[in-house]
């Protein structure tokens, strides 16, 4: 009896070991409920969006995901894709002279974002990327696409002359054609909840994507050296053309906040510098934003919402639009273990955040009703919205954030996931070695003494 109760205080001493080693280190690999952030901005549960993920780029792990497969409009968004298929043209030149054509210069929208190019101006692939990436300009993404869609203008083997009855036929079939090649990169990229028929972003029935998708194409995006340094420009102003053979004849502003503000201003405590990437907003697509941050110790964290509500705290409804990006690229960088640091005091917005859902600023992109040919008739735009609103609808009833308190897993198993894993099995299996080994060893003792 004494020896049975000498083998069971070793093993509770064991126990006791055991449990006071997870209780020093489970707290380090803590979860959300421990994650601080700077008091007064946007928490992970206040996030409302049809879908968001956080991913880290430099792991290749997603940490935090709500609905990232699901295929929602995104808006312009679309422009990250639009930039990456023009790189991979192999005559792709910064250099290189784009024609803008009639059908570029047209918009039903006064307020549709744009250079104001006019038809015939001869503008750089540099200048019409400055356009796309920091202004959202859509008559950027039209140019880019008519000129490498091989049809027309920079990258067409055909003659003007033989463009056909009206260069405006030429310019929208290469755009066509650029925008199935866009697809196909998509495909390539592992993107492939992915259709656009569009290089701009319009809402349409056939044109979605996910953030999974928009994450791998942002992936890309930072991964071109040219094309990573206009997603971090907070300012871009284009160079004299034929048209407007004047300097300065527009200064552009990044509508993402994130890279025009700084970390500072928004209070990070793991992000070194914004790097990117893309802002989106329509009346149908919502508020969708891709933010991307480098953490103090080189991790790159990319994070992505489609249909987004917008947080006023600011008179700038773009600083509104990047504060729930901020709080996921912030969680994200906890979730990798990145070093943090403290911010250094900079002007900020007005606290606490409200959740407004009713505005509808800023728009980039808006369905377009034009004059032209091209576009669509006052019929065909009615008939497409009413399949649009079918559309809308459906994807509401099929996902909808409010009926979700905390934000939903990622499809993997972090880092951190792993370790506790990987640690609870090893104590499991030493404590049942343990007691097979005292098992055996009080068997042997007993048969010893009843053989003497």
């Amino acid at each position: 009896m004494r020896d049975i109760f000498k083998n069971l205080s070793k093993h509770l001493i064991l126990l006791l070991i055991i449990f006071l080693s997870l209780q020093m280190v489970l707290p380090v690999m803590a979860s959300a409920d421990q994650f601080e952030d700077v008091p007064g901005w946007p928490t992970i549960e206040d996030i409302n969006a049809l879908a968001f993920s956080v991913y880290n780029a430099t792991t290749d792990e997603f940490l935090l995901e709500q609905n990232m497969h699901q295929p929602l409009w995104n808006a312009s968004t679309t422009k990250v894709l639009t930039a990456l298929t023009a790189a991979q043209h192999e005559k792709f030149d910064l250099d290189a002279e784009l024609l803008v054509s009639e059908a570029a210069t047209y918009f039903g929208d006064p307020a549709s974002a744009r250079l104001h190019l006019k038809a015939g101006e001869l503008i750089s692939t540099r200048d019409v990327l400055g356009g796309l990436m920091v202004m959202s300009a859509n008559d950027c993404a039209y140019v880019l696409a008519e000129n490498y869609g091989g049809l027309y203008g920079y990258t067409s083997e055909l003659a003007p002359e033989q463009w056909g009855n009206f260069a405006a036929d030429a310019a929208v079939n290469s755009r066509q054609a650029f925008v199935a090649e866009m697809n196909r990169v998509a495909k390539s990229l592992g993107a492939d909840n992915t259709n656009f028929d569009n290089p701009c972003g319009w809402d349409g029935e056939n044109h979605y994507t996910t953030a999974h998708d928009l994450t791998m194409m942002s992936k890309a995006l930072l991964e071109n050296e040219i094309l990573a340094e206009f997603a971090t420009m907070a300012h871009y102003m284009p160079e004299p053309t034929n048209m407007h053979p004047y300097g300065a004849w527009s200064m552009t502003s990044n509508t993402n906040s994130l890279v025009v503000y700084g970390p500072n201003f928004f209070q990070s405590q793991y992000i070194a510098h914004y790097n990117g990437v893309k802002t989106g907003t329509t009346p149908l697509a919502g508020n969708c934003l891709i933010g991307a941050g480098v953490t103090h110790d080189g991790q790159q964290i990319i994070a992505v919402i489609l249909g987004g509500s917008v947080y006023r705290s600011a008179d700038n409804s773009y600083v509104n639009l990047a504060l729930p990006v901020r709080t996921l690229l912030e969680y994200g960088a906890y979730l990798s273990g990145a070093e943090s640091k403290p911010y250094q005091e900079a002007p900020l917005p007005a606290f606490p955040p409200v959740l407004n859902t009713d505005l509808t600023d800023p728009t980039e992109t808006l369905p377009e009703e034009s004059d032209i040919t091209t576009e669509n008739t006052s019929d065909e735009t009615t008939a497409e919205t009413d399949a649009i609103n079918t559309t809308l609808n459906s994807q509401t009833n099929t996902v909808n954030p409010k009926e979700s308190e905390e934000p939903a897993a990622s499809d993997g198993i972090t880092r951190r996931e792993w370790m506790v894993i990987a640690l609870s099995a090893l104590i499991v299996v030493c404590v049942i070695a343990i007691l097979i080994v005292n098992i055996l060893s009080n068997r042997k003792r007993r048969k010893d003494s009843n053989e003497k």
